[in-house]
């Protein structure tokens, strides 16, 4: 055992922490972050924000009233996994927290974690339990690790009435209440905090290639490679508002987003015969789709509602394209 991962090295490490927030277009939620850290968080700490070339002023509100964090003003939109790996580069701390803006930390949220990964030998990462604004417990985010098995279930729970299939509830963890300190398989990328050692260790922090979705799902598969444990922190709680970056995007930008990653991370990770069948049974699902859209029996593309047939066929056949040569063809990660 080195001296990092000995139980001697884990209690004395400071608990000093980097918190990394990748803003793009947030300044509505990034304000109340801030504030909650300033607030709430009695550790030592830096406050690092990677600015993906956001057009909301959030750049101009930033410098104004939060004139003590790190700002990195980036001239595009390099995506969620590139900016995170900056912030890890300017980190002066041993402690990293990957945090999002449109969240908000409680007393205890990031003391807990420390707390936690101190204390237990072959943690690689540990994360919160995710709250709702209104308290509730936020499921779907900590999940397992996709297997074949698991898009099924993902499927079935997304697009058919069978919300309480079985598999389903395995996937996203709906049996569990977390009330007590919980081993998982994915650590969602809202809030995790890591170390430099072990991201060291695994390689790097987010794969580039996977710029928006599946990067924390790829961070966890790696750690889970080296034996590394990932926990969630049941006294641990974080707000959690959703999606407020993602939610400007063409929704069918995203969706070719999320295909592509899907594919590009089953190739990574899972061997060529998953990876094979499962590009072949997302193209005959994109496929079985795009004629009934034609005709309007379907009324929604993955979720996204079908105003226009006309329209919607044609950026579906680009998706189709796009997964068949697994090349992105959308005009970018740009604001609708």
């Amino acid at each position: 055992m080195d001296y990092q991962s000995s139980p001697f090295a884990k209690k004395t490490m400071s608990n000093k922490i980097s918190i990394i927030i990748v803003n793009w277009n947030t300044k509505e939620y990034i304000s109340s972050c801030l504030k909650s850290i300033y607030q709430n968080c009695s550790l030592n700490y830096e406050i690092i924000v990677i600015d993906n070339n956001s057009i909301d002023d959030s750049v101009f509100y930033l410098k104004k009233y939060f004139p003590k964090i790190r700002l990195i003003q980036n001239k595009k939109n390099y995506g969620y996994a590139k900016a995170n790996n900056q912030g890890v580069k300017l980190a002066k701390n041993e402690f990293v927290v990957i945090l999002n803006p449109d969240t908000q930390i409680k007393k205890n949220t990031l003391g807990g974690l420390v707390k936690f990964y101190k204390s237990h030998q072959g943690v690689g990462a540990v994360v919160p339990k995710l709250l709702n604004p209104d308290g509730s417990i936020q499921y779907y985010y900590h999940r397992k690790l996709p297997t074949l098995k698991n898009q099924v279930a993902s499927f079935i729970y997304n697009y058919t009435p069978f919300k309480k299939f079985r598999w389903s509830q395995e996937l996203f963890l709906l049996d569990q209440k977390f009330e007590n300190d919980t081993k998982i398989e994915q650590a969602a990328g809202i809030c995790i905090l890591t170390t430099k050692s072990a991201i060291q260790k695994i390689g790097y922090l987010y794969d580039e290639k996977l710029p928006i979705f599946l990067n924390d799902v790829d961070f966890s598969y790696r750690l889970k490679k080296l034996n590394f444990d990932i926990f969630l922190v049941a006294d641990s709680h974080l707000v959690h508002h959703r999606s407020s970056s993602t939610n400007k995007l063409d929704p069918y930008t995203l969706r070719q987003e999320v295909l592509l990653s899907t594919i590009y991370y089953f190739r990574k990770n899972n061997g060529f015969m998953v990876y094979a069948l499962t590009k072949i049974i997302l193209l005959c699902l994109l496929l079985t789709i795009l004629p009934l859209t034609q005709i309007g029996l379907v009324k929604s593309y993955l979720m996204t509602p079908i105003i226009d047939k006309k329209k919607s066929s044609q950026l579906q056949w680009q998706n189709i394209k796009a997964i068949i040569l697994e090349k992105r063809n959308h005009p970018g990660l740009i604001a609708i």
